[in-house]
C-alpha cells in the first residue's frame, strides 16, 4: 500500500474521530454526509477490509492528509515542510498531492482544515478525502466504484484538483485519482462503436481520463490538428472542464468542447464500463455533454473530434492603466462596445479587468499581422482620444495555435494557486450589446460589480470576460448536447473573483460570499433569461437549476436518477445543494 506520508489506517482513523466529530455538526455537506457511512460509524470498513480493497488496485491506496500536513506539530518536519512551501503555491505542484486541489477554500470545513505553514495552528483533516485511490487503469476505476458503492462512502473524483465548485474533494470520502492516466492516441478516421455501416469517420484525438490540455494541445500540434480545449494548461481534458460545457479560444470558430465529443468510455454507478455516443447509450451521451463531471459516472477515456490547424495565428497582448473614477468607465464602455465586431472579425480571448487596469490576450485564427491591427485599431484610438491611458503591448504572430498558447501560458515561476478563491458568473447575451443604451447599461453594470468587490475584498478582486462564445458556439443544438441553451445566445463569458488570506475567520468568508452573490445580482439583472457557467460559477448561485442548466435541467435529473439510483456520484440537485454551501 502506498502512503504519502507514510501513515498507517489505525493512525489515520484516530486522527480523524476526533476531526469527525467537529466537521460533522460545521459541515456544509452535513446534510448529506448523514446519509453515507463514517468512520466512526459500525458501518465502516475495518483494516481487513481496506486492506483487501488495496489489492484490488494494486496496493495504490493512499491514506491521505492534508497537504500542508508536514508544517503543523505534531507532524512538523522540516525538510518536507520547506518542500510543502517551495510549491504550495503553484498548480504543478499542487496536482501531485492527492490531498490537495487547487483552491484551498475547498480543503476545509468551516474552521477546521490545515492551510498554510503556521506549525502551531491545529491541523485538521478539514474536507480532504481520507483515502485515495491512485488509478492507473480502467479497473481500479471499477474496483473503486464498486467499493464506494458498497459500503456507501462518499466517492469523489479528482484529476488535478481544478475545480471552484469544489466537487473534487470532500470530507470522510475516498478519492479517486485519475491524474496518472495519459494515454493519447490519434485516429483520423474516428467511426463510433456501434455507428451503422457507411457512417462517416472522423478526425480525432483519443484521450485518458488523466491527460491534461497543454500536452494534449503539444501532441495535437505534432500530429497537425487542433482540439477544441481549455484556456489553462493544467485542466484536465476529459472530466468537468468538458462535460460541464467546456469553453476554449477556439470555440468561436468550433464550438464548445461538448460540440466535439465523439465518443465516451464510462464507469457508470454500478462499476461496469460503458461506452456512450450517439449511437448506444444515448441519453448518458447526451447527459456527460453538459450535465457536469462526475455526475452520471467516470469518463475514462473522451474522444474528441480535431480540426486542420490555422495557418498562422495573431495575438493580442495589451496592458491598460488607467485611473478609477470616469476614465475607467469610458475605457469599460469602448471595450465592451467593440466585442461584437471582433467576435464577427474571429477574434476570441480573455481579459481580466480591476478599477484601474485591464489587461487584454485575444486570439484572432488564420490571420496576418495587417488584418489583425486593422480589427483592434479603431479600439486603440478610442482610448487615446479618451486620454490619461497608458497604452502597453502589441499584436504578434504565431505560426500555429500551440505557439501562441504558449505566449499565453504564465511563467512556471507564477505562483497561480493554493489561495482561497470564489467565482461568481454570467452569461452575456448578444443582445446586450445591441445599443449604446445597451453597452452603457453593461457597463454601469460592471462598475457596480467592480465597486461591490472592492468594498470588502482584498485587492486582487476583479472580472474576467471571456469572448469564447458566438460563431459555432451559437450553431449547437439542445437536441445534441444537455449543456445550458443559455450559451447558445452569448456573447461574453463574465466570471467575477475575489480572494482572501488563509487565516481570513470564517464568519467573514461566508459574509465574502454573501456579497458576492449580490454583487452579481447587476449582471444577473441585465440578462434575465440567461444564466451562469456550471463549471465557473457561484456556488450559491439564485435558482441554479435554471441558471446552470436551464430547460435541460428536468431531464438530466431524470438521468442521473436512472444510471445512478443510489446516488454513488454526488452532483448538484436538491440532494446536495447544501454542499456547494461554502
Amino acid at each position: 500500500m502506498h502512503s504519502t506520508p507514510s501513515i498507517s489506517f489505525a493512525l489515520l482513523s484516530a486522527l480523524l474521530i476526533t476531526a469527525l466529530t467537529n466537521s460533522v455538526a460545521a459541515a456544509p455537506d452535513s446534510h448529506r454526509l448523514q446519509c453515507r457511512c463514517q468512520p466512526s460509524q459500525p458501518c465502516w470498513p475495518n483494516n481487513q477490509a481496506w486492506s483487501a480493497f488495496a489489492e484490488t488496485v494494486g496496493g495504490r491506496l493512499i491514506a491521505t492528509v492534508p497537504p500542508a500536513y508536514q508544517c503543523h506539530d505534531p507532524h512538523y518536519d522540516s525538510d518536507k515542510c520547506k518542500e510543502i512551501q517551495e510549491g504550495y503555491f503553484f498548480d504543478h505542484w499542487r496536482q501531485l498531492q492527492p490531498g490537495a486541489v487547487q483552491q484551498t477554500n475547498w480543503e476545509v470545513i468551516g474552521d477546521k482544515g490545515c492551510l498554510g505553514f503556521n506549525r502551531t495552528m491545529p491541523c485538521h483533516q478539514g474536507a480532504v478525502p481520507l483515502y485515495t485511490v491512485k488509478a492507473t487503469t480502467i479497473e481500479d476505476v471499477q474496483n473503486t466504484v464498486r467499493f464506494a458503492a458498497k459500503h456507501n462512502i462518499r466517492l469523489v473524483v479528482k484529476n488535478t484538483g481544478h475545480d471552484y465548485s469544489g466537487r473534487s474533494i470532500g470530507a470522510s470520502s475516498l478519492n479517486l485519482w485519475v491524474y496518472f492516466m495519459k494515454k493519447i492516441a490519434f485516429d483520423d478516421d474516428f467511426i463510433p462503436e456501434g455507428a451503422p455501416s457507411g457512417t462517416a469517420g472522423n478526425t480525432a484525438i483519443i484521450l485518458d481520463s488523466g491527460v491534461l490540455w497543454k500536452d494534449a494541445y503539444k501532441a495535437a500540434d505534432e500530429h497537425n490538428v487542433v482540439v477544441v480545449g481549455g484556456a489553462e494548461g493544467t485542466v484536465g481534458t476529459s472530466g468537468g472542464y468538458c462535460q460541464g460545457g467546456g469553453h476554449s479560444p477556439l470555440s468561436p470558430r468550433h464550438g464548445l468542447c461538448v460540440d466535439n465529443v465523439l465518443q465516451y468510455k464510462v464507469v457508470t454507478a454500478d462499476g461496469e464500463l460503458k461506452i456512450a455516443n450517439a449511437f448506444q447509450n444515448k441519453d448518458l451521451f447526451w447527459a456527460l455533454r453538459g450535465g457536469g463531471g462526475a455526475t452520471f459516472g467516470v469518463v475514462v477515456e473522451a474522444v474528441y473530434k480535431t480540426h486542420p490547424p490555422p495557418k498562422t495565428i495573431s495575438f493580442a497582448a495589451y496592458r491598460l492603466l488607467f485611473d478609477a473614477t470616469k476614465t475607467r468607465q469610458q475605457v469599460l464602455s469602448s471595450f465592451l462596445s467593440h466585442q461584437p465586431q471582433w467576435s464577427d472579425a474571429g477574434w476570441s480571448g480573455y481579459a481580466f479587468i480591476q478599477s484601474t487596469f485591464m489587461s487584454i490576450f485575444y486570439f484572432q485564427p488564420d490571420s496576418d499581422l495587417h488584418t489583425a491591427n486593422t480589427s483592434f485599431t479603431p479600439f486603440l484610438e478610442s482610448l487615446e482620444s479618451i486620454g490619461n491611458v497608458q497604452i502597453n503591448g502589441t499584436i504578434r504572430n504565431a505560426p500555429s495555435f500551440w505557439e501562441s498558447f504558449k505566449a499565453w501560458m504564465p511563467p512556471p515561476n507564477s505562483p497561480n494557486a493554493g489561495t482561497p478563491v470564489a467565482l461568481g458568473s454570467r452569461l452575456i447575451p448578444r443582445r446586450n450589446f445591441e445599443s449604446l443604451k445597451d453597452v452603457g447599461e453593461l457597463t454601469e453594470g460592471f462598475v457596480r460589480v467592480q465597486d461591490a468587490l472592492q468594498s470588502y475584498s482584498n485587492p486582487y478582486a476583479g472580472m474576467i470576460t471571456h469572448l469564447v462564445a458566438g460563431g459555432q458556439v451559437s450553431k449547437g443544438s439542445r437536441a445534441e448536447t444537455s449543456v445550458n441553451p443559455a450559451w447558445r445566445n452569448t456573447l461574453i463569458h463574465v466570471v467575477a473573483t475575489t480572494q482572501w488570506a488563509l487565516d481570513t475567520p470564517e464568519a467573514i468568508q461566508k459574509n465574502i460570499a454573501r456579497k458576492l452573490t449580490a454583487a452579481i445580482q447587476h449582471l444577473r439583472d441585465l440578462s434575465p433569461g440567461s444564466g451562469a457557467y456550471f463549471n465557473e460559477a457561484d456556488p450559491n448561485e439564485p435558482d441554479w437549476q435554471r441558471s446552470f442548466f436551464g430547460v435541460n435541467y428536468p431531464r438530466l435529473n431524470s438521468i442521473k436518477h436512472k444510471v445512478d439510483p443510489s446516488g454513488v456520484f454526488a452532483c448538484h440537485n436538491e440532494e446536495w445543494s447544501k454542499d456547494l454551501i461554502r
